[in-house]
């Protein structure tokens, strides 16, 4: 019997980043199993030469119309018939780059796209440069437009027990139409669900568990950077292992993560918190970016923990009925009544907060650092790294700027990025952070209107709490331009320390250290140095304050009561 296999071959469907070409610097198809293996490949090219883009990307306004060429190869020993077709592109359920199969219809930029041939047939060893038009609807939407052209091999086989087999082996160029207009960038977090887990250890933190999806609800694609946390209510911070970061999310598409979160010790009530960094792609122009903070409420119920309490609990109400009930045959002062459970709750109150004192108090912000350059002279077109001196105070928390200040500039200074999490950027060998200028220093004087620049600038890196504008910690470096385009600088990084990664495995994620905190120093004290703050100290006091409202009174009024004899005389 007849049965068909859809087989996909590894390069499967358009997966065409930049410089991951294949050696003759086109996309090809990885030889199927068998006999009749074959190996072709397509790429973006000029009118007779396949060209270096890795893939075609235009900025057009409604209506127009663009030419352009695409390359198909054929790197096999014998010839080869193609097929050729335009086709929508989409996101996969994990993130990557897909487009849709033959056979079903394209409703959007796929149908925009027309090539001069459907079907080619190449020799072995050769290629066919293929003319195709991009006719941009009048009505188009501003924004970016994803599709693909697919060149498709589909060949006939047999399995090893002689069934008959299609294989359809398909490789692609990827295709971004940016429509001129209102561009908007924006990201959101939804179907958040939190569950947590308990530890059998009654002092244990356990894991709790952070489902999430991000959807593009603007319309251009866009990159990203997240981080999750969970925190409970003495403030103490965990982060979990850093999810995979967004590579290229098509508007209207969404992807789901699931992120294992371990270090909070459970206290009833607690917060998850998502944070999502919006990056755009490859040189695509900045809209406005700005970052998704989303937080979630859930149950962090210490199970272990009143399993052990629970019984100590009843013990402890037996015995303080016993003792009454024999106090009272033997007319002795029995004491209140709030004794034994204002007992329990002492222990819980201690056991809750055990694990916040275990580790360091947090460490006060210092008042400044410094940065230093990852060359010691460049061009006013380069591109440049800075590493701060050290990390922000509540590094989980904090979010970081970047301006240039001296002379053409306002006296405020010049932005050079956006304010962004901390946990965003990279963290090196010495606990600071590298930090990429978005833009070189001639786009950010050209956008200023600073002119040519000429003497010594200042670059100041600032910390902040996202709801406090207070500046946290400062780090500044100075270059100075000795000519309008050229610039030097003392203030150079170490030799590899740039790009050097911090040395503690536990550090990889940016956001797990504290503040204060030394480099190398183990996860769990980090988290638990973050934790006592002036919230948790109120939260202990009054607790204590409760319990001693509860007991004291019927204490006192217990106490000052005369003992009655069996016969009912007072002494």
């Amino acid at each position: 019997m007849r049965r068909w296999l859809l087989a996909l071959v590894p390069v499967l469907m358009l997966l065409l980043l930049p410089g991951a070409r294949a050696a003759y610097g086109a996309q090809r198809a990885a030889p199927a199993e068998g006999p009749q293996a074959q190996t072709f490949g397509i790429q973006p090219a000029g009118t007779t030469e396949p060209d270096s883009r890795g893939t075609f990307s235009y900025a057009a306004t409604p209506g127009a119309l663009v030419k352009d060429h695409v390359a198909v190869w054929n790197y096999s020993d014998q010839p080869l018939t193609l097929r050729l077709y335009p086709a929508d592109a989409f996101n996969t359920d994990s993130g990557g780059y897909d487009v849709l199969p033959e056979g079903r219809p394209s409703s959007a930029a796929g149908t925009w796209l027309k090539a001069a041939a459907d079907s080619l047939t190449l020799p072995a060893r050769s290629r066919q440069i293929v003319p195709f038009t991009l006719a941009v609807p009048a009505d188009a939407t501003p924004g970016d437009h994803p599709a693909g052209i697919v060149a498709a091999l589909r060949q006939e086989s047999k399995d090893a027990q002689g069934n008959a087999v299609t294989v359809d082996q398909r490789v692609g160029a990827r295709v971004n139409i940016r429509v001129a207009g209102a561009l908007r960038s924006e990201l959101k977090v939804e179907d958040t669900r939190v569950a947590y887990h308990p530890s059998a250890n009654p002092l244990g933190t356990g894991r709790t568990t952070v489902s999430y999806t991000v959807r593009n609800t603007g319309n251009v694609r866009l990159g990203g950077k997240q981080a999750v946390r969970v925190t409970n209510l003495f403030g103490s911070v965990a982060t979990g292992s850093a999810p995979a970061d967004l590579q290229e999310l098509l508007p209207g598409n969404a992807v789901s993560y699931r992120v294992e979160v371990s270090g909070a010790y459970p206290t009833f009530l607690g917060t998850a918190g998502i944070t999502v960094d919006p990056l755009p792609i490859g040189a695509d122009r900045d809209p406005g970016l700005t970052s998704t903070v989303h937080k979630q409420r859930y149950a962090g119920i210490p199970w272990s923990l009143l399993a052990v309490l629970l019984p100590l609990a009843l013990g402890g109400s037996w015995w303080w009925r016993r003792r009454r009930h024999r106090a009272r045959l033997a007319a002795l002062p029995v004491p209140g009544p709030a004794a034994a459970p204002v007992a329990v709750g002492l222990v819980l109150l201690a056991l809750l907060t055990a694990g916040q004192f275990a580790g360091a108090p947090p460490a006060s912000a210092a008042d400044g650092g410094t940065l230093v350059f990852d060359y010691p002279a460049g061009h006013d077109d380069d591109s440049i790294d800075l590493l701060t001196s050290g990390p922000c105070p509540e590094p989980a928390t904090a979010y970081l700027s970047m301006r240039i200040t001296g002379e053409g500039f306002p006296p405020e200074g010049a932005p050079l990025a956006g304010t962004v999490a901390a946990t965003a950027y990279r963290q090196a060998a010495n606990g600071g952070y590298v930090l990429p200028l978005s833009n070189t220093l001639r786009v950010v004087a050209n956008r200023s209107g600073a002119g040519a620049l000429h003497g010594a600038y200042t670059i100041t890196a600032t910390c902040r709490a996202k709801v406090n504008p207070a500046a946290l910690r400062e780090f500044s470096g100075v270059l100075t331009f000795t000519t309008p385009t050229t610039w030097q600088t003392a203030a150079v990084a170490p030799a590899g320390a740039v790009h050097e990664v911090a040395a503690d495995p536990a550090r990889t994620a940016p956001d797990q250290g504290a503040a204060g905190t030394p480099a190398g120093a183990p996860t769990a004290a980090r988290q638990r140095a973050e934790g006592l703050g002036a919230g948790s100290w109120a939260a202990i006091a009054g607790g204590l304050l409760l319990i001693g409202w509860v007991a004291v009174p019927p204490l006192r009024r217990r106490l000052a009561r005369p003992a009655v004899d069996p016969q009912g005389s007072a002494e």
